[in-house]
């Protein structure tokens, strides 16, 4: 019974540090005049082409939700269109400088932000707490 009051006690702690990153994410989007829609799917599009079907799963979106967002960055030269050089059929979104720049940015951000109150802790327990959120991690992947 122990383990699922600290499981009840993890889940909320999480959830309220999940919600401080999004409410500080959130103002820096703000002052990059993009939205958190956006912000998402620049992420997902940082290291790699994808395709409109890739990005809507990765996204948990529907398609023309998706249609639409890369339709509005496309319009402010975040992304664009490409045919994929294997297949000329398919097309893949691509980052563009401007939407580089940008997410890079937002990203440094969000690390100076997390880095700031990282630096609070004492050395010994932020090594703890990765070392924590990592094994958490990994039996989270694990089927059961």
């Amino acid at each position: 019974m122990i383990r699922h009051h600290h499981a009840q006690e993890l889940e909320l702690q999480m959830r309220k540090i999940a919600i401080l990153m999004r409410q500080n994410t959130k103002s820096l989007l703000a002052t990059h005049d993009i939205t958190l829609p956006q912000y998402y799917a620049l992420i997902q599009l940082r290291d790699q082409r994808l395709t409109m079907g890739d990005l809507c799963s990765r996204l948990f979106l529907a398609s023309s939700t998706v249609t639409d967002l890369i339709d509005r960055m496309e319009s402010v030269k975040l992304v664009q269109r490409i045919r994929d050089d294997q297949d000329r059929r398919v097309i893949r979104i691509e980052l563009l400088p401007g939407g580089k720049a940008i997410i890079d940015r937002v990203v440094e951000e969000r690390l100076n932000f997390l880095s700031k109150r990282l630096f609070k802790m004492d050395d010994a327990n932020v090594d703890v707490l990765m070392k924590t959120v990592k094994e958490l991690q990994h039996l989270m992947e694990q089927q059961e």
